[in-house]
């Protein structure tokens, strides 16, 4: 059950974060920023996406 808990409540959570971590860096004019924030995007797009795809391996069982 905490496996369940850390896919469905705590990747999401990263997933806001990292996206909010994107803006924030986004909107810096430094060149560094800007790479962190794409770095910041991808994780926010995994942590996003993993309990879709979870369900989505789960249904085809």
């Amino acid at each position: 059950m905490a496996a369940l808990g850390f896919f469905f409540i705590t990747l999401p959570c990263l997933a806001i974060i990292g996206f909010t971590c994107f803006a924030a860096c986004r909107a810096q004019s430094h060149k560094v920023f800007k790479v962190l924030a794409y770095v910041c995007l991808a994780l926010g797009l995994v942590c996003g996406l993993t309990p879709i795809g979870i369900v989505i391996w789960a249904s085809s069982l």
